[in-house]
Order: structure tokens, then sequence, then C-alpha cells
């Protein structure tokens, strides 16, 4: 059986990366009751890196950058979230979510100057929609969001209306 990555079943994933942590934000389309956890957290479901909700549409993960197997290449932090209807199985219709926040100079960098002496961090973020099924690659993706800031929103309903513009 071939999961897949869905564009169902959810209507909002926003990211805001911040200095010790990703914020992520999810909005189901109907309530749900499974459990949203990261990429090998799965077994252990321990927070924050697990998340088993009783029941709701909205829920907020807040994954820190030194835990749950937040992968780190220089100033780049990575994570993958899954989205698992059933408490148990993955099963079609499930998502996951690759989520990166980049610290990194920009190629482009625009000089500014703050006279409270405070220093911004400049920050690219970006989701991308991929198969729910850990034995499959998540570099492949199948719908992706950036932002050249610390917030970034994917809306399903584009990602599928640019998909099939594509095709």
């Amino acid at each position: 059986m071939r999961i897949g990555a869905s564009t169902e079943g959810y209507d909002y994933v926003g990211l805001r990366c911040g200095a010790e942590k990703m914020t992520v934000e999810l909005r189901t389309t109907e309530d749900f009751s499974g459990v949203i956890y990261t990429q090998g957290s799965f077994h252990s479901r321990q927070p924050p890196c697990f998340l088993d909700p009783v029941r709701g549409r909205s829920f907020t993960m807040n994954i820190p950058l030194d835990q749950c197997d937040t992968e780190k290449d220089g100033d780049k932090y990575s994570n993958a979230v899954v989205i698992q209807h059933d408490d148990e199985l993955l099963t079609p219709g499930d998502a996951a979510f690759t989520l990166e926040c980049d610290f990194s100079k920009p190629r482009d960098l625009t000089v500014t100057a703050d006279l409270n002496g405070s220093k911004r961090r400049s920050t690219r973020s970006s989701i991308g929609l991929v198969d729910a099924d850990p034995g499959r690659d998540r570099r492949k993706r199948a719908a992706y969001a950036e932002s050249y800031s610390d917030e970034v929103v994917f809306l399903p309903q584009e990602a599928y209306r640019k998909a099939n513009d594509e095709l």
C-alpha cells in the first residue's frame, strides 16, 4: 500500500522560526483525534516531539532546535512533522511536512540601522509536503512554500492548484 503526500484533511500549516524553537501551527478540516509527531518520535511518544490530541481542529507544536531529532547543518535547522489520523498506523490521507529554518545570511544583503542596538538575524523558512511513509525520500516534495522571513504558511488548496497548473 502506498501512503502518498496528501493535500486533504488540513487547511493550514504555519511555521515560525525562533532563536530556540520552531513553532508549527496546524489546522485540520474536521475534528482530529489522531497523533502529530516529529519524524523519529512516534515510538517514544514524548512531548514536545509528540502530540496526542483528544479532539480539535487547531494544534500548535513547539519543537526545540536542539531536540526532536532536529537536523542542524551550519545555521540551517530541519525536521519533519507527521499528521497521522490513526493513533497506531499510517494510512492514505496522512500527511508529512518538512520544516526548515535557515538563519544563514541571504545572498542579497540589505543593511539597516537599529537605534536600539538589537541584532536581527536574516531567516529563510520553508514547508514542504512529502510522503508520510517513513521509508520514502523526504527530499521529494509534492508541494512547497517558502518565505524570506521567519514565518511561512502552507495552504493545501493553493498547493493543489499549483501542482495542477504545472501538469
